[in-house]
């Protein structure tokens, strides 16, 4: 008599942790994501989400070229911990975890400064002159090029867009901001 009620609960508890669940496939589902900030009126938005010990995050981009969310910067650029998202046209995505290694750059790929490659999983598509650039990372990775995302709290982030593919290009536009990582004022 107990297993016909568990069914029916465990079927429920999977199909609603599935409604709540992130899939990092380069387009953004309403509801999605928990939280979102916008930037350049609108021509750079970031949505993020953390279940357990990950973090999910999008950027919606006018960019033509690459987008990038870097965090915990020093000065300026300096010492962030940096995700560049290229999509073009045709083709699959690329994505680069980087570390900045001054105010100003360059930014090369961790695997160039000894450390790891740090993404779970990342997607993107371009669609009616948008980007959308979906990854995922652990929280904590244990890099010493990658910083602790916090569950809670301010988390000081840079961003940029560019209108070129390669990721060492110049942005177009960037900015900085202080995200409330569990949207509470």
């Amino acid at each position: 008599m107990k297993a016909k009620y568990i069914i029916p609960i465990v079927a429920l508890l999977a199909i609603g942790s599935a409604a709540f669940a992130v899939d990092v496939d380069g387009t953004i589902a309403p509801e999605e994501y928990a939280f979102e900030a916008s930037y350049d009126r609108g021509n750079f938005r970031l949505l993020w989400k953390i279940s357990g010990d990950t973090l999910f995050m999008a950027i919606d981009s006018s960019a033509s070229g690459w987008v990038s969310v870097g965090f915990e910067p020093t000065r300026v650029m300096a010492n962030s911990d940096m995700i560049f998202g290229m999509i073009p046209a045709e083709g699959p995505a690329q994505a680069v975890d980087a570390w900045s290694t001054g105010m100003f750059g360059p930014h090369p790929p961790d695997t160039n400064q000894g450390g790891k490659d740090s993404l779970l999983s990342f997607a993107g598509k371009r669609s009616g002159g948008r980007v959308v650039f979906e990854f995922s990372r652990l929280l904590d990775t244990g890099d010493k090029f990658d910083k602790v995302v916090p569950k809670t709290g301010e988390f000081k982030i840079i961003w940029a867009y560019g209108s070129n593919l390669s990721f060492t290009a110049k942005h177009s536009k960037a900015g900085s901001a202080t995200l409330l990582m569990d949207g509470r004022k």
